[in-house]
């Protein structure tokens, strides 16, 4: 038993990752595809990342509900249509059972009982701002997992924000709405008498309670994140999120509510004890579909068992220099050039690592960008950057070679060997081109690496 448990361990830990998945047959590379999102999960899960970001929007969501769900239904009744939210609020609790009718009461007689004029103009203010907050967290904890260092300004924060706040509801509201009127229009009516069509129209019925919750979930996917998010990838997350909160309400109601050990154990906290665990595992849901729509959007990041390399010292030398190809490539061929988001495509990789390569060339004057459309060209002839010029840019970026560092760990025989090392690397690189390779590639039967080099333009 411990030989098989040391096996599947050296296989998930090492193997797993060096198999070549391109030349395999399409139900053995899904199949490899789906171990590494599995390991990857886990890993995640085990180590805290999933579960600490699930928890604090616990918190939030505890403190902020109210508060959020009063704007969304100020927004629906503007329109008239404030009521049709309530069956929601109802359905979202429904796993709870008995209880959750109980809280979705109480939710929503605090929110009625929020009267602007009574607030004032700072309570409002006040109500605006817990509520911007609170998506805040969410978008945080949703660019952690999208890799993205950087956030809103304060203008796009309240623009964005409020779009979703106010968007959501109507949305959801003008979806309820047009199902409702279609399935009680008169000829659908008639239709229902008649077979298939009857049958039909009922299993529609039934469907569509869960396509509203992919939706849902695919448009927080589609707006939260600071990046540009493809429809397709917040989809398949959406689905993959309202699959598993299906079965979590499937599985809640049956081996959670059913059990009266919480009351015996808790008594009148037991009900607070399982609305926080019931919105736990909504959040750990809503943050794995967060990872299947990052993992669709990249799926070159499955083939790495750390998301994190893209950030390693090793992978940023790796990086600019395959940037610096790219770019110098298509500028002495008068092809189209490369942006930020040409070479994020290509690459599928997130544009985090992509951007601080980017600003590290830049600053080292090796790359150029052009103000009229944002693309890049060499800031200088090709012949004269070497790849040590390169490397020396990605070295500007890293920590550690500081007058702290030095001060830190230091001996006289440890510099003087350091020192050789770098003068070693500076020998053997200070002849290599970026001119030199593009002519390695061309010798080498290149042809076919430059036709893969065409970006995506859009």
């Amino acid at each position: 038993m411990k030989n098989i448990l040391t096996l599947l361990e050296t296989f998930f830990a090492h193997t797993l990752w060096e198999i070549e998945s391109d030349g395999l047959r399409r139900i053995r590379r899904f199949g490899i595809t789906l171990l590494r999102f599995l390991y990857k999960i886990q890993d995640e899960y085990r180590n805290g990342d999933l579960t600490i970001r699930a928890s604090s929007l616990v918190y939030t969501t505890l403190l902020t509900f109210v508060p959020v769900l009063a704007i969304s239904f100020a927004v629906a009744k503007g329109l008239g249509v404030h009521k049709m939210l309530a069956p929601t609020i109802y359905g979202f609790l429904e796993p709870i059972g008995d209880k959750g009718v109980e809280i979705a009461d109480t939710i929503l007689d605090y929110v009625e009982n929020i009267n602007v004029k009574v607030i004032g103009s700072v309570g409002l203010v006040l109500l605006l701002y817990t509520a911007i907050n609170t998506v805040q967290q969410i978008e945080s904890a949703f660019n952690h997992f999208w890799q993205i260092t950087r956030t809103r300004d304060f203008l796009r924060k309240v623009r964005d924000y409020l779009t979703v706040l106010m968007a959501g509801p109507v949305l959801m509201v003008a979806a309820i709405g047009i199902t409702t009127t279609v399935m009680h229009h008169g000829i659908i009516t008639k239709l229902t008498s008649i077979e298939p069509f009857g049958t039909a129209i009922l299993f529609l019925s039934k469907v569509f309670p869960y396509v509203l919750i992919i939706f849902a979930f695919t448009l927080f996917y589609y707006l939260l994140p600071n990046t540009r998010v493809r429809i397709s990838s917040a989809l398949a997350g959406g689905v993959a999120a309202g699959v598993l909160w299906e079965l979590l309400s499937w599985a809640f109601t049956k081996f959670i509510v059913s059990t009266a050990k919480y009351s015996a154990i808790y008594s009148g906290f037991a009900i607070v004890l399982v609305f926080m665990l019931w919105l736990y595992f909504n959040w750990l849901i809503m943050l794995m579909g967060v990872k299947v729509a990052f993992y669709h959007q990249f799926p070159a990041m499955l083939r790495m068992r750390q998301d994190r390399a893209v950030f390693s010292e090793r992978f940023k030398y790796r990086l600019a220099l395959t940037i610096m190809y790219l770019v110098a490539l298509h500028y002495h061929q008068d092809r189209p050039r490369w942006s930020m988001n040409t070479l994020t495509r290509y690459l599928k990789i997130p544009a985090a690592p992509v951007l601080d390569v980017l600003q590290l060339l830049q600053a080292q004057k090796l790359l150029l960008p052009l103000a009229e459309d944002g693309t890049f060209i060499p800031s200088r002839d090709i012949d004269t950057i070497t790849v040590r010029d390169v490397f020396r840019a990605v070295e500007s970026g890293l920590p550690g070679d500081n007058l702290f560092g030095h001060q830190v760990c230091t001996q006289p025989v440890i510099e003087e060997m350091i020192g050789r090392m770098d003068e070693g690397i500076v020998r053997s690189l200070s002849e290599a081109t970026v001119r030199s390779l593009l002519s390695a590639s061309v010798s080498e039967g290149g042809a076919e690496a430059q036709r893969s080099g065409k970006p995506e333009m859009q």
